[in-house]
């Protein structure tokens, strides 16, 4: 294997996407700098094909954790082979916790010499801040995406810098004419209204919504025949979206309409994640489900220190001294799957919708009025 300047290691669908921003800034910078990584479909689109396989390391929860755990173990030891093979002046280690910071004890153990920069900050604020000192001994550097990181790291002596928010650097703008031009490519009505179906990027989580996300779309189709529902696809999970969305009348659109399809959405349904901060970038109304494993969300419940799970609703919560409902109503675990939640998940969201303007210079504070015309209740009927 040739040598590199810089190794980049990305194995969740989102972080993969920040992986290839991240090339294409750095070449515009500057040419001449050697990239190698190991990642996913989205690197490999910028010439960065991966150096192994990343198949089942999109993982999340304590169970799963535990059942994958000779995975990990094993794919650390190749990361870290085919990173000494690089040999790197620095490798950049984008978020996912627990195999990250694996790989980089693992090659400070080894002796690399380059530097370690963590991209991504494990988070703190929400559960667990020991992991802070942790990382402080293992890393070189931090490169951090919230404001609220920061207090955490104070005293662990690792250097880190605030990047911004890479979801909303990353956000298209979308013209009129564009948006004109999507609806009409996409067979779907210009006067009726839309909304985005988002049911995970992890196998897990479609395991777990699936069939409640289904139900919903149904008594959707019943209550509002008008309401046209649009999926926008992971290709990690692109099967199993596909096979849960057969029959129920959902178009189903690539990674590259994402930015274009939230335009016109009047409200959204979406699994906890990257994606409902995405959304919120939008101004849509979102209602936020999530289901984890009995076990995993026995020991989350336990050490998660806030007091909802999406980013969105923690962010504003933290910098809110009213103690105000979320800015998106949030359903987990038997909420989720309740006879009655396909009918009370939509009704929750209640007319006067805020989304969160990330781009603010309070980050996650600021509060605007939605931009789209529908809120859930008006979508589907309540």
């Amino acid at each position: 294997m040739t040598q590199a300047d810089l190794f980049i290691v990305a194995v969740e669908p989102s972080a993969d996407q920040l992986g290839a921003n991240l090339a294409q800034s750095i070449r515009r910078k500057n040419a001449a700098i050697t990239l190698k990584g190991i990642g996913g479909a989205r690197m490999a689109e910028v010439g960065l094909p991966s150096q192994m396989s990343i198949d089942g390391l999109a993982i999340l929860g304590f169970a799963e954790g535990l059942k994958s755990y000779g995975l990990v173990l094993k794919k650390v030891r190749e990361a870290t082979r085919i990173i000494e093979q690089a040999n790197p002046k620095a490798v950049i280690l984008i978020d996912s916790w627990g195999l990250m910071v694996r790989i980089a004890k693992s090659l400070k153990r080894r002796g690399f010499e380059g530097q370690i920069i963590k991209y991504i900050a494990p988070q703190v604020w929400a559960t667990r801040p020991g992991r802070a000192r942790i990382l402080a001994r293992h890393v070189d550097y931090l490169l951090s995406t919230q404001v609220m990181d920061a207090p955490y790291f104070e005293g662990t002596d690792l250097p880190m810098s605030f990047v911004g928010n890479p979801v909303l650097q990353a956000r298209a703008e979308v013209t009129a004419e564009e948006a004109e031009r999507f609806l009409a490519q996409t067979g779907l009505d210009t006067s009726r209204p839309v909304y985005g179906v988002f049911p995970g990027s992890r196998p897990s989580e479609i395991e777990r919504l699936g069939p409640a996300i289904s139900r919903i779309v149904k008594e959707t189709a019943q209550k509002r025949p008008d309401a046209q529902a649009v999926c926008v696809v992971s290709e990690a999970v692109q099967k199993q979206v596909e096979a849960l969305m057969a029959g129920l009348g959902v178009t189903l659109l690539p990674q590259s309409s994402r930015d274009v399809a939230m335009s016109v959405m009047d409200a959204a349904l979406a699994c906890s994640g990257t994606i409902t901060t995405q959304l919120a970038s939008w101004g849509v109304p979102t209602v936020v489900l999530y289901r984890l494993s009995p076990l995993t969300f026995f020991v989350a419940s336990r050490i998660f220190q806030q007091r909802y799970v999406s980013l969105v609703n923690i962010s504003a919560d933290l910098n809110s001294s009213d103690g105000s409902e979320p800015l998106m109503p949030e359903f987990l675990q038997d909420d989720v799957t309740h006879h009655r939640r396909g009918t009370d998940c939509v009704n929750r969201v209640r007319g006067n919708g805020a989304a969160v303007d990330i781009r603010h210079p309070a980050r996650l504070v600021h509060r605007h009025p939605v931009l789209h015309g529908h809120l859930l209740p008006h979508l589907i009927g309540g």
